[in-house]
Formats: C-alpha cells, structure tokens, sequence
C-alpha cells in the first residue's frame, strides 16, 4: 500500500507465480488483499453529508437551478481522543498552563509552547476544578490538485492540539496533526454573478459548522479521555488557533478582505503604526444576526466593520474568540509578503542600476553551503517557493548596502530584523523588545519610499498591517513558529496530492478518503509489529525521523575536543571528520590547487625544536593527509531550535567531470570551496563567546577573528603527537571593524602582513563556526567580479547577520545587548 502502486500493478504481482507459491501468503488478488488491510483497525471513520444550495439562475425551464455539495467529514472530538491518548505523545505533551520565567522574581516570562502564553490560562480560570483544556488548533487550505490541465481542487481542514510540543506538531512524521475533513469546492453557478462570492462564503460556513458541531457539546459538558500517562481526565476542547492565508482569515472572520481580520483599524489607516481595539465576538455576531434577520438592513457599526451577511459557524462554540484565534502566519505576512512581494519590490526600485544591479550582485554573491546561490540573479524567477524566500533574506541587505539610500537600507534592515525575531521559537520580554523595536523602525524609515516615488503611500497593506498584532499572539498563544502555514502547506502532499494521483480522477475525493484510510491501517498495524519486536512504546506511531537530506559521500567518526568550542555544553565541541582522507596530497599539490603558497612556513610556525628533524626533511613532495571538509556542532540556543544543528567547513579546489571508466566513483564537475570561519585568534586574546544566555556583561564576538580555511589536514604520524587534533591552513582577516549603524553588520578586510596574506596553522578545534561574508560593493559591483573570485578581489567584507538564526542571535541580539550594556554603564 505505502509502495505507490496502483491497485492493477498490484494484482499482476500477486498473480505471478513467486507470490501465488508463497504458502504465508494470506491474499492471492488485489480484493483478498484490500479486504484484508479494511479488516485492520484504524482511526475516526469518514462520513459523507450532502449539501443543497438553490441558486437564482434559471434553466429554460424557468427551474432554479439547486446545486448539490459533498462534505467529507470525521468527528473532531474522537480525532482528539486519538491525539490525547496517542502513547508516543506521552513525553511531548502537557495537561495545565505552565509558566516559566527568566527572573527570580517572575517578571519576565519565558514564552514558547501555547502552554506558556496567556490564553490557556484565562480559558482554564472559566473551567471547573480539576478540568484539564484541550485548545484545539484548526488549518484550512484551497490547493490545487492537477498539475498541467484540469481545475481539480481539494480543501483540506487540520486538526490539532496544542498540549502537543510544536515540534512534533509540525513533524509529519510524528503524525500529530490530523485531517478532519475535505470542503466542497465549488464554482457556485446556480447563482448569478453578483450573489456568487457570498454564497460561496456561506457555504464554507455551513460545512464549518456541521464539521465542528461536536465541539460545542464537548466544550460545554466536558469529555472523558484516557490520556497518553494512562489518567483519565475530563477535557473540554476549544478552538485556540486557526491557522489560514489572510483571504481566509477574512472568510473566517466574516469580513471583508480590504479590512483586518483581528481588529476595527480602518482600511486606510492600515499602513500606520496605530493600536485599534480587538474585534469582539458578540458584538459582531449581533450585528450579523440583525442583518440577516432584518432582510439587509445593516445596523450601526457593521459597514464600519467591513463585515458581511454570513452566518458565521463559530458563534456557538464556546470560549472561543475567533478573532484572537487568528495565529501570525510567517510564510505568507513576512517572508512571501512583506518581504518578497513589498520589501524586495520597493527596494529594488531605489537601487542604481535597478534590477540589473540587484541580479549582479546576486550572481557574485560567494556560496555558503547554508545558502541557496542564485546564479542567474532573482529577476526572471517566476515560481517561488518559501525557502528560496528565505534564502534571498539572508543576503538581501548586503544586496542594496551602497548602491541605494541608507533610509532604504534601514528599513531593508528592520524588515529582516523583523522576520528574525519572529521566527524565534522562544521569547523573552528583550527579545520582544527587539521585535517591538523593529517594527517601530520600519514605520520611521518606510516613508523614504514615498520620497523617492516608489510608493504614494503605505495604506492598503495588510501584510504590513498584520505585523501589528505579533507581540499580542505572541503574548496569548506563545511563539509564531507552532502556527507557520508551512505546516498545512506541507501536508497538502500527504492528504491530497498523493491520494489523488492514487485515484481515477472520477469522484475523486471518496477515493482519498478510502485511500487515507488504508495507509492509516497499515501504517497501525506496521506501527503494532514494532511495539511487539522491541517492547516499548516511545514514539511507536512514528514513521521516520525528519532528516535534511544532506548525506556527505564519506565516512565519519566523531571526536571530542578536549574543550568546547563555544558555549557551556560539552556537546558543541565534537566535530565529525572522515575516516578515510579524501586528499593524500603533497606539498607541491597542497601548494599550487589549495593556494596554499606558505604552507610550509606555517608549519615551521606551529611545530616545536624538538620536530626539527621532521622539519628537515620536508620537501615539495613530502605526503600529507588532507580531508575535503568536517562538520561542527552549531552552539544549541533555545531562541533558536533544541535540536543539534551540524555546521559543514569545507576545503577543497576546482575538480572538472569525469567518468566511471577514469575514476572508482562518479564525480561531477564541482567548484572550489574554501569556507569563511570565525576562530579563535591567540593574538587578539578575548574571553570565550557565548551560546545565547550572555547576559550583556562582555562582548560575545570578543576573540574571535574571521579566517578562510585553505587546507584541512592531518600531521604524519612521526609527528602527531604535536596535535592530536586534525590542522586548518588558514588565511585570517582583520578584526571586527566598528559595528555599523547603517547595515548593523560588522565589516573585515583580508589581513595582510609585509604585503602578504596573513596565515597560520591552527587546530580545528579553535574554529568556532563558519560564517559569510558579503562584498561591500560600492555604488556598483565590479563586472569582473564572480562568485569564484570575489573573495580574492574584494578589498572589504561585510560579515553576514541572517546567514542563519545561530548568526542573528550572535551577531544582532547579543551585540546589541552589549552595547546598550555599555553606553549604559559609561552613563553611569
């Protein structure tokens, strides 16, 4: 079933002679197979409710024309039962608020998981003693499902629950958010062009409402659950979080989409940084009510509201405030919105040179393995995904740097400042502050863009609006990453697309939900026979771990440094290094491919007088074991992820095609490679810096120096004692020049010494991290520049702040910290 097969294929097999003699074999056909997996237990069945709509067009009869709808649907309650008592969710979830607090005295909270934020608490208040919430996270999504012809579409509604981390959350492998049913999707020709949009939006309503009729009950009375620590609770679901694009957000919010779904700020005023009061619930559900039963006769407030004549079908759920639920939505308001569509927009306009420049600078921008590299610039990209948005953000800002207005460059900054912050997975009141203190910036710096003609003004934007309520969310439902639509987005291929393509394309979405349903038993029943063969039920139901697909072609073992490398966890200072040298190189090698040209007067530097005789003997094809690259653990900083993010370093030049016949392996045509690293530098001293809880008290960038790695190497073994850690060539830059307040990005120069590049040999150990740096380009890149050699011809070098969030938190957030630390104290 998991194999993709259509059912055909899958009868021919069962029918070939090796799977009919097989006496194990309990089906000998498609049928006795799919009667089989039907007999499996499997979760919340799927039920079917028809819907009728009579429409004000008539047929030549003078009939009015009645079309007829398909709900497919599961009873959330008992999608929630699955959830709560799901065993493998029992060390990854929570039954009661919980709040954390940095301070001692419990002024400043942590916040994270939805059980840190404000809201569940309030709801729990309203609750009887002893009873547990169950805030129910809902998505919907319209996605289409023909790829080149056909206007099939499917709308899938998620469930969830935030007792669950957001980590598992958001991992489809963990299966922790469920579909609960398909909308119909519908063109609505029964009805005339002008009552169309609003039938269409009552429908959606009307499904809502039949799809979450059981909650209301449930949220009433109360349910029995046997939950995943085996106790028996009295949970009471309510709608915490709906997660949806803005257009939906409005169609759930029953307003127009020219207003904002949260608050009653007037359409005009949507592009300024003001405060309007929260929509209310009743109000608006009076208001609604009145209209529809007065015949359209709009009452006092409603058109000022932006609403509209539907009966919304969260009116009765109870506790729910449907206007506080609307989650900030990082994919579509920040980074395809405000940034991508508004920000690059805007920006590029004021650039000399326009988008040819932008293109230019794209095209030489030095590669980073962490960073997509767009070579043919962003200017003919038609199709975009959201981690290509993402990738353009991290090296956007040293795009415009020089070539455009600081007041440009300012607001390019506090826009990414911005998405930073809000992506972090967990906040405190200074990095709220930093959030709060970038929006407040942009407000301050946008109006350049009415200056220089590329805006007459800022009104209209919603996405620019939406930034408003991010602290306010972030305060109610914890951080912004457990709601990101990504998540639904991502989904869409397991519980739409590829049942699709499993069907006939004829009546496809009963097809889906048969095809769903299987996958679902046979994924149980695979799930059973793993519980049985080792005994345990950690995380039984999961179907793989979630993995970046980055498999490096050689084996490797991990070594531990004898010290960390950065922060206070011993984990950080493992690197990982392949077992077997990719490069048994000599010296003359080393030198000419790897310019490398004082590699042995470094090592003459790094050796002690009693390696003489080594030193000696070293000629131009003395052998040494070189390595294409090795992997560093990223300092682990709560701001940005739990896990343990793996940073490659690479070294290596230029190697051109060749084939199996020349060469054991097949290689393709491959660029030079020489990572961008901070190190520790003895000659500048410093203290150590830190992993994200520096409390402002000493610079966190203090001993650190960039460097290019030339070589990554070993010492031969009649000298390893020397270091028992493999050596970096290194070629250094100069130390951190001021920090600037225009980019807010630190500058270096290649260091040089007697006209030379300065150069050493240090142990891999001393590397801290790698990191990228961004040509300062001037009023215009120079056209002989490239990707390839820019690195060598470039005399000056901005130090990348958004290369990653590990960087952002480094280079912004703790830096800043520690310089308002010291204007603060020189005040004093």
């Amino acid at each position: 079933m998991s194999s993709g097969l259509s059912q055909s294929e899958i009868d021919k097999y069962l029918k070939l002679d090796m799977a009919q003699n097989r006496p194990e074999l309990l089906f000998k056909d498609k049928q006795t197979f799919l009667n089989k997996i039907d007999s499996l237990p499997r979760g919340p069945g799927w039920q079917c409710e028809i819907f009728e709509a009579t429409g004000d067009e008539c047929d030549e009869e003078g009939k009015e024309h009645v079309e007829v709808f398909e709900l497919w649907k599961r009873d959330p309650v008992e999608c929630i039962r699955e959830l709560l008592s799901n065993p493998s969710f029992a060390c990854h979830m929570k039954y009661a608020p919980e709040r954390r607090y940095e301070d001692e005295w419990m002024k400043k909270p942590i916040l994270s998981e939805m059980w840190s934020g404000t809201w569940w608490e309030s709801v729990q208040n309203l609750l009887p003693p002893g009873a547990t919430v169950v805030p129910v996270i809902l998505a919907s999504d319209k996605t289409q499902l023909s790829n080149f012809s056909g206007d099939k579409s499917a709308w899938p509604v998620y469930l969830t629950i935030g007792n669950i981390e957001k980590a598992v959350r958001r991992s489809p492998s963990y299966h922790a958010t469920v579909l609960l049913g398909y909308l119909p999707v519908s063109k609505m020709e029964c009805f005339s062009k002008s009552k169309r949009l609003l039938a269409t939006y009552q429908l959606f309503h009307d499904c809502m409402r039949s799809l979450l009729a059981p909650l209301i009950k449930a949220g009433k009375d109360g349910v029995e659950m046997v939950c995943a620590d085996g106790f028996l609770r009295k949970v009471y679901p309510v709608l915490a979080a709906y997660i949806a694009d803005h257009p939906e957000q409005c169609l759930v919010a029953c307003c127009q989409q020219n207003h904002c779904p949260r608050c009653l700020v007037k359409p005009e005023r949507r592009g300024q940084p003001v405060e309007s009061p929260l929509r209310n619930p009743a109000e608006t559900a009076s208001m609604i009510r009145e209209t529809l039963r007065s015949g359209g006769q709009k009452p006092r407030g409603f058109e000022e509201a932006g609403l509209q004549a539907i009966d919304p079908f969260w009116k009765n759920l109870p506790y729910c405030n449907i206007f506080a639920c609307m989650t900030p939505d990082l994919l579509h308001q920040l980074h395809k919105g405000m940034f991508k569509d508004h920000t690059v927009k805007w920006a590029t306009a004021c650039v000399d040179g326009k988008e040819d420049e932008v293109d230019r600078r794209f095209c030489t921008m030095p590669t980073h393995p962490d960073l997509r590299h767009f070579h043919k610039g962003i200017s003919l990209v038609s199709q975009w995904t959201g981690n290509e948005y993402k990738h353009m953000e991290k090296v956007f800002l040293g795009v415009v740097a020089g070539s455009a207005d600081t007041d440009v460059v300012k607001a390019v900054r506090a826009v990414l400042d911005f998405i930073s912050y809000a992506h972090f997975e967990t906040h405190t009141n200074d990095f709220l502050s930093g959030l709060n203190d970038a929006w407040t910036r942009f407000h301050s710096y946008k109006q350049v863009f009415v200056r220089l003609g590329v805006r007459k003004d800022f009104n209209g934007i919603p996405k620019l609006h939406s930034m408003t309520h991010y602290l306010e969310s972030i305060r109610l439902l914890g951080t912004a990453d457990g709601y990101n639509s990504e998540g639904p987005e991502r989904l869409h291929i397991d519980f739409a697309k590829v049942g699709y393509r499993a069907s006939n394309r004829k009546q496809y979405i009963h097809q889906m939900t048969v095809w769903l349903d299987r996958q679902d038993a046979v994924r149980r029943f695979e799930a059973y026979l793993r519980w049985l063969k080792h005994g345990r039920v950690s995380q039984f139901l999961r179907t793989g771990e979630e993995e970046d697909g980055n498999h490096d072609e050689d084996d490797g073992e991990n070594i531990r440094a004898d010290q960390p490398a950065l922060g206070a966890d011993a984990s950080e200072g493992i690197y990982t290094i392949a077992r077997k040298p990719t490069f048994p190189n000599i010296v003359r090698t080393i030198v000419a491919e790897f310019c490398a040209p004082d590699f042995a007067q470094c090592l003459e530097d790094f050796t002690t007088p009693q390696s003489l005789s080594f030193l000696c003997s070293i000629n131009s094809y003395t052998t040494f074991v070189v390595y294409k690259h090795f992997k560093k653990a990223l300092p682990q900083m709560s701001q940005v992820s739990k896990k343990l993010t793996s940073d490659s370093i690479r070294a290596f030049p230029a190697r051109l095609g060749a084939t199996a016949s020349t060469l054991p392996r097949r290689l393709c045509a491959q660029a030079a490679q020489f990572s961008t690293v901070l190190a520790f530098n003895g000659a500048y001293g410093g203290t150590r810096p830190d992993d994200g809880t520096n409390t402002g008290l000493y610079n966190p960038i203090d001993g650190l120096t960039v460097a290019q790695v030339r070589v990554i190497f070993c010492l031969p073994e009649t000298v390893s004692y020397l270091s028992k850690h493999p050596l970096a060539y290194v070629e250094w830059f100069t130390p951190f020049q001021p920090y600037g307040d225009i980019t807010g990005m630190f500058s270096v120069a290649p260091s040089q010494r007697n006209r030379r590049r300065r150069v050493s040999i240090i142990p891999i150990t001393a590397i801290v991290r790698s990191c990228h740096l961004i040509p300062v380009w001037g009023r215009a890149a120079n056209i002989h520049w490239t990707s390839e050699n820019v690195l060598e011809r470039c005399t000056r070098f901005y130090v990348n702040t958004y290369l990653r969030h590990t960087d952002f938190v480094l280079f912004r957030f703790l830096v800043d910290r520690w310089r308002k630390t010291c204007n603060t104290s020189s005040i004093l």
